[in-house]
């Protein structure tokens, strides 16, 4: 009973930050990208269009609060003209177990042709961690669009961040 007032608590508590993020958005706007992103969520320092981070603000879902969920977004060049995001996302598949311990493909997902949504968990910096990541590849470069949340979290931050993270675009 203890663990279901808890629960309903939080939740109850998260769903009132939750409606307040998306009342008021921000839009972050660099010459090859841009995206909104909630307007109670800050840049960190130093943010510039080949990488900058978003921070969301502490929550109450758990105390204290040591993890900042956030949105990165960064762009690199490909190897090639002909480097497909297809290749890029096996590339990532391979590369990330080497930096995320207990990697786990949950989801991958082909959006457009040159679009791959990957979702992926494992442990990081001593934190359970749930990553969504987009891929967009134009004119021999990749622009990942990642979010990170705690794992225990991510369910919770996964369906209002949506939204935003499919506000990303090109120009």
């Amino acid at each position: 009973m203890k663990n279901l007032f808890f629960s309903f608590l939080t939740l109850c508590v998260f769903s009132a930050n939750a409606s307040s993020l998306t009342d008021s958005i921000k839009v972050l706007d660099f010459k090859p990208y841009k995206i909104d992103y909630p307007s109670t969520w800050s840049l960190k320092a130093g943010c510039a269009a080949n990488e900058c981070t978003i921070l969301a603000p502490r929550d109450t879902l758990t105390l204290p609060d040591t993890y900042f969920e956030s949105i990165n977004l960064t762009f690199n060049s490909l190897p090639s003209a002909s480097y497909t995001v297809d290749k890029y996302a096996l590339f990532s598949i391979d590369y990330l177990p080497k930096v995320v311990k207990n990697f786990k493909v949950v989801e991958k997902k082909k959006l457009k042709s040159n679009v791959i949504r990957l979702t992926y968990s494992g442990e990081k910096d001593t934190f359970k961690q749930t990553w969504r990541q987009y891929y967009y590849v134009k004119a021999s470069k990749v622009y990942i669009v990642t979010f990170s949340a705690e794992t225990q979290k991510y369910d919770y931050y996964q369906h209002f961040i949506e939204s935003f993270l499919n506000s990303f675009t090109l120009k």
